[in-house]
């Protein structure tokens, strides 16, 4: 009997649906394998297209660590094991002998951009190794009072945009740059005077999304296609007694966790399912206590992780839709500078 051999096209597609990992591992099988997972931007597209539609997309948090010399670590969001050391990679930078701090500025479809030394600009996508350097804008990122930026994707062009913003309170500054990566070109554009954000913008609705000052009731907003600014409310509680923090679901929702000060064993957590601007658009999910609360609260640090949403805090805790505390911690060997979630795709930049 002569040996049945299945159409290339049908083969293709029963591997589109199969996760990162597993494709990475076939890519050993044959030249023609290894070409279509690491090299066919159509295969790779819909590989994540099937993930996001099963919803299985493989989630990561990937982590600049302070050391002598810059490293990354990135930890498993989803494995049954989390809280211990084996879902733990070490990654190799993507640079040779790199210089100065890694600042993550952001994630999307598994691309990470970040910046090296506060002067150069790189995407790269930590699942397959691709690695690229991004035009330097204008500004820099050294001695800069308030330094914001972001990342996103915009589908009806199928682009990916950078935001960059800065603010100098010695001469009253004020920089906000986008960088195309269709075009490689940076645009400088105006930024209201009641902008009053910092660090990293979170991606929902392809818009970045900061919290502003501690004692206004607002979110600041940009519109990557549109390239505007504008203001989102937060959900309706006593602003002064809780220190909050922003952040996505899972589902791709935005996120909001509040706690009131010096009492940090109590949680709330906020979630918008229906994208919108004001107020009444925000539903609370649960109140979080957990059962062994740090005495002293640090803005960068550890890193809670929630079914529901990820905050920049204090420890990782994973919890489950009842709202009860799960598992338990991860630590770094040096000090935490940076970090962001991400997904694992097999997705790169040919422009």
């Amino acid at each position: 009997m002569a040996e049945a051999h299945l159409p290339e096209e049908i083969i293709v597609n029963i591997l589109s649906w199969l996760p990162v990992k597993s494709l990475i591992r076939f890519s050993c099988v044959s030249k023609r394998l290894h070409f279509i997972i690491f090299s066919d931007p159509k295969f790779a597209r819909s590989q994540f297209e099937a993930a996001c539609q099963q919803k299985t997309l493989s989630r990561r948090l990937l982590i600049s660590i302070s050391t002598d010399a810059p490293q990354l670590e990135s930890l498993d969001l989803q494995t049954p094991s989390f809280g211990d050391d084996s879902p733990v990679r070490k990654l190799n930078f993507p640079l040779q002998q790199p210089r100065g701090s890694v600042r993550l500025l952001g994630s999307c479809n598994g691309l990470v951009t970040f910046c090296l030394g506060g002067e150069f600009f790189y995407i790269w996508n930590p699942s397959i190794g691709f690695f690229k350097q991004l035009p330097n804008p204008g500004l820099s990122l050294n001695k800069k009072d308030q330094i914001y930026y972001g990342f996103g994707y915009l589908s009806a062009t199928d682009d990916y945009k950078v935001f960059l913003g800065s603010l100098n309170w010695t001469d009253n500054r004020e920089e906000v740059e986008i960088l195309s990566l269709r075009t490689h070109v940076w645009t400088r554009i105006q930024m209201p005077g009641d902008f009053f954000s910092f660090d990293q913008g979170i991606l929902v609705n392809e818009a970045l999304h900061w919290l502003s000052d501690e004692l206004e009731h607002e979110i600041d907003v940009f519109d990557l296609a549109a390239e505007e600014f504008r203001k989102m409310d937060r959900p309706n509680f006593h602003q002064l007694d809780h220190l909050i923090n922003l952040g996505v679901s899972f589902g791709g929702c935005l996120c909001l966790c509040g706690h009131p000060r010096a009492a940090y064993d109590s949680t709330d957590f906020w979630v918008m399912r229906e994208y919108d601007l004001s107020a009444e658009s925000w539903t609370k999910l649960f109140n979080l206590k957990l059962s062994n609360p740090p005495e002293v609260l640090w803005h960068y640090g550890d890193v809670y992780v929630m079914e529901c949403c990820y905050v920049n805090e204090i420890r990782l805790v994973s919890i489950d839709h009842k709202g009860e505390e799960k598992l338990g911690m991860y630590k770094t060997e040096a000090k935490c500078l940076y970090m962001i979630p991400y997904e694992e795709s097999l997705l790169w930049i040919n422009q």
